[in-house]
C-alpha cells in the first residue's frame, strides 16, 4: 500500500476512522462526531524503528466532518505536528501496545 503522506520528519501509513458520536438516550444531546488512527513512520526510521500512532477526534480536536480525503490529511497535519511534540518531551517509561482496529475503518 502507498503511503498516504510523505513528509521530511515522517510519512503517513494509514488513516483509519470510526464513529465517535456519544449515544444518549435524549438524541438531541448526540453530536456527531469521527475519530481518527492516524500511523506513521518517524523518520530516521534509524532512530524510530517503531511506527507511531496518533488519535484525533472530530469533536476534541476541532476537525470538521466529512472532509475530503486531502482536506482530511491537510486539518490533521498540524495537529500531528503537535502530538509528535508533546510525544516527544513525554516520559518514555511505559510500553505502548498498537492499538486493535477492530472498531475502525480503512479511510484512506
Amino acid at each position: 500500500m502507498a503511503n498516504v503522506w510523505v513528509g521530511e520528519n515522517y510519512y503517513i501509513k494509514s488513516i483509519h476512522e470510526k464513529d465517535t458520536t456519544p449515544n444518549h438516550d435524549n438524541t438531541e444531546k448526540n453530536i456527531t462526531s469521527e475519530g481518527y488512527l492516524v500511523t506513521l513512520q518517524r523518520l530516521p526510521e534509524a532512530s524510530y524503528s517503531i511506527v507511531t500512532e496518533v488519535y484525533l477526534d472530530t469533536r476534541t480536536d476541532s476537525i470538521a466532518l466529512s472532509l475530503s480525503d486531502d482536506a482530511l490529511v491537510a486539518a490533521l497535519l498540524p495537529k500531528i505536528n503537535t502530538a509528535l511534540a508533546t510525544d516527544d518531551s513525554s516520559d518514555k517509561s511505559e510500553d505502548h501496545a498498537p492499538t486493535a482496529l477492530d472498531d475502525f475503518t480503512l479511510k484512506i
